[in-house]
C-alpha cells in the first residue's frame, strides 16, 4: 500500500455503522462516487435562495431535498464501503513503535513493507461466521489481529483445495499471502502445520511445557489455546482419559480442544460369581472381583458382564464429566439348574447352606456352590459340597447307621497287663476304652501270671468298671491244690 492510498484513506470519515477497530480501503469507484456526491451537495448549498411563491413553500422543499440527498449519500457510501472491505486489524497489545508487518495504531490499519512483501503465519483464535470477522495471532510477533473477509477472499487447505470461511476452524494455523502491492491475496493452511484428532492417554508436563503422545514428545507454546465446549479450559485439568484434538506447527502445540472429559463408573452390590469378567466398549477387560470403580471418558458406554453363573448382562450407561455414575449389579440375572437327590434311607432332614429344605422335589438352585447336609437319628450325618453349573445336577446321600457306644474302665494288680476285647489287643491296664454296646469277652494277660478271662461282659450306655487281681502261675504240676487255687482266683466284682 503506497503513501497516496494512505492519504486518501484518511480523508474518508467513519460512521457509527463501521466495525469497531476495523478500517476498509475504498476502491477508486467509491472515491469517485464520494467526490461527485460532495460536489453535488456543495452545488446545492451554493445556490441562491429563491423567494417563496405565494402558493409554494420553497424552504420546506429545499430542506426536504437536502435531507433526501444526505440519506442517498449515506446509503451509497455504506454499499460501497461494504463491497470493498479488505483485511484490516488491530493488535491487542499496543506499542508506540510501528515496524514492518505490524499495525499502525493511529489508523488501525495493517501495513506491510512494499519492499519485502512478507507473509504472515498465524493461528486462528476466533471466527464470527455471521459477520466474516475473525481474530488470529501472529506466531512470529505474538500479536493478535481482528480481520474481516470480503466476498472475493480465497481460502485454501494445505493441499491447495478451495475452502469456504465456514471450513476454517479455531486453532487452524494459516499463511496470509499478499500481492506485490501488499494487498491480501488469499489465506492458506500452513504446510508444516499438523492436526491430531481424538487423542487420549496424553501426558502433560507443565513444568517442562512438554506433551507426550505414546513415544512422541511435543513442546507446548506459552500461549497455547485450550478450549472445551468453545469455552476456555485449564490445561492442568486435562486428564490422560480425556479425548482431545491437537493442532500445532512444526513440533510446537498451539491449540488443544478437549472434546470429552472423564467421569467415574462405580459398581455396587457385586454378587459372588464364578469367573465373572466385565467388558467396557470392547477395550476394557477386567475380573469383576478386582474392580469397584473405573474412570471413563464422558459419553455413552456399553457394559457387558459375563460369568459361568449368570446370563450375560448388557447395559448402556452415560458418563458425565466430573461426576460419579453408579451401576447397581442387583440387576444381574443368575442362571439356575435343578438338583436331583437320591438317598439310601427315607425321612431324613435336608440342609442347603445350613437352611432346612422341606421340599423333596428336584431343587431349583441358581448357579454356584452349595453345602448339602442330611441328618437322621441313629445315623451318622452326611455332608458334601455340590456345584450347580448345568441345567441338571445329581447327588447321592449315603447315611450310615450309628453304632451305640459304651465305655469300660479296667485296672489290674499288678498293672500293665495286656487287655484283649473279643481276642483283639486294645491296650494295657489301667485302661479306659470305648466300645460298642452289647456282650463282649475281656481277657487280661501278663507274663508270669495266669490269664484272667471275663466272659459275657455286657456293655451298656452307662460306664462299666473292672478291678482284677491276677495270680502268679505255678510251674510244679504235682501241686494240684495250687493249680486249683490259681484257676479259681477271686476277682472284684465289676462295677457297672
Amino acid at each position: 500500500m503506497n503513501n497516496k492510498s494512505k492519504k486518501n484513506l484518511n480523508d474518508i470519515p467513519l460512521t457509527d455503522l463501521d466495525y469497531s477497530g476495523v478500517i476498509y480501503e475504498p476502491s477508486d469507484s467509491a472515491k469517485s462516487l464520494y467526490n461527485k456526491s460532495t460536489n453535488s451537495i456543495n452545488n446545492i448549498k451554493s445556490k441562491p435562495k429563491i423567494k417563496k411563491a405565494p402558493s409554494f413553500n420553497f424552504s420546506i422543499f429545499f430542506s426536504f431535498t437536502i435531507i433526501i440527498g444526505v440519506v442517498v449519500f449515506i446509503l451509497v457510501f455504506m454499499l460501497t464501503f461494504s463491497s470493498v472491505s479488505s483485511y484490516m486489524g488491530t493488535p491487542n497489545n499496543k506499542s508506540n513503535t510501528v515496524s514492518n508487518n505490524q499495525i499502525n495504531t493511529e489508523q488501525n490499519q495493517l501495513i506491510l513493507d512494499s519492499n519485502t512483501n512478507e507473509n504472515i503465519l498465524g493461528i486462528i483464535k476466533n471466527i464470527n461466521y455471521d459477520t466474516n470477522i475473525f481474530t488470529f495471532n501472529d506466531i512470529k510477533t505474538n500479536k493478535d489481529y481482528t480481520l474481516k473477509s470480503k466476498p472475493s477472499s480465497i481460502f485454501k487447505d494445505k493441499y491447495d483445495n478451495m475452502l469456504t470461511i465456514t471450513e476454517l476452524k479455531i486453532g487452524t494455523i494459516v499463511d496470509f499471502y499478499f500481492d506485490s502491492s501488499n494487498k491480501l491475496n488469499y489465506i492458506k493452511e500452513n504446510n508444516n502445520s499438523f492436526t491430531l484428532e481424538n487423542i487420549s492417554n496424553v501426558q502433560i508436563d507443565l513444568e517442562l511445557n512438554k506433551l507426550e503422545i505414546n513415544d512422541k514428545t511435543l513442546e507446548i507454546n506459552d500461549k497455547v489455546i485450550v478450549l472445551k465446549n468453545n469455552e476456555p479450559y485449564e490445561i492442568s485439568s486435562i486428564s490422560p482419559l480425556d479425548i482431545i484434538d491437537i493442532k500445532g506447527y512444526n513440533n510446537m502445540v498451539y491449540f488443544i480442544n478437549v472434546k470429552k472429559g472423564n467421569g467415574i463408573l462405580k459398581l455396587t452390590n457385586k454378587p459372588s460369581l464364578n469367573n465373572a469378567v466385565i467388558e467396557i466398549d470392547r477395550n476394557i477387560f477386567k475380573s469383576l472381583n478386582q474392580i469397584d470403580s473405573v474412570n471413563l471418558a464422558e459419553g455413552k458406554h456399553k457394559v457387558i458382564i459375563r460369568s459361568d453363573d449368570t446370563i450375560s448382562f448388557v447395559k448402556e450407561i452415560e458418563i458425565i464429566a466430573g461426576t460419579e455414575t453408579i451401576l447397581d449389579l442387583n440387576q444381574l440375572q443368575n442362571k439356575s439348574g435343578t438338583l436331583i437327590i437320591k438317598s439310601n434311607v427315607p425321612d431324613y432332614t435336608l440342609y442347603v447352606n445350613n437352611n432346612i429344605e422341606t421340599s423333596r422335589e428336584p431343587l431349583k438352585l441358581t448357579y454356584g456352590s452349595y453345602t448339602i447336609r442330611a441328618e437322621k437319628e441313629g445315623y451318622t450325618p452326611f455332608e458334601t459340597q455340590v456345584s450347580i453349573n448345568s441345567s441338571q445336577n445329581n447327588i447321592n446321600i449315603e447315611l450310615e447307621k450309628l453304632e451305640k457306644i459304651g465305655e469300660m474302665t479296667i485296672s489290674s494288680n499288678p498293672d500293665n497287663a495286656e487287655v484283649f476285647v473279643d481276642n483283639v489287643l486294645v491296650g494295657y491296664t489301667p485302661l479306659t476304652y470305648k466300645l460298642s454296646q452289647g456282650i463282649h469277652t475281656v481277657t487280661l494277660k501278663k507274663d508270669g501270671y495266669n490269664d484272667f478271662v471275663l466272659s459275657s461282659v455286657t456293655i451298656s450306655d452307662e460306664k462299666s468298671s473292672f478291678n482284677i487281681t491276677m495270680h502268679k502261675s505255678q510251674n510244679d504240676t504235682s501241686d494240684t491244690s495250687s493249680t486249683t487255687s490259681a484257676t479259681e482266683t477271686t476277682i472284684t466284682s465289676p462295677t457297672i
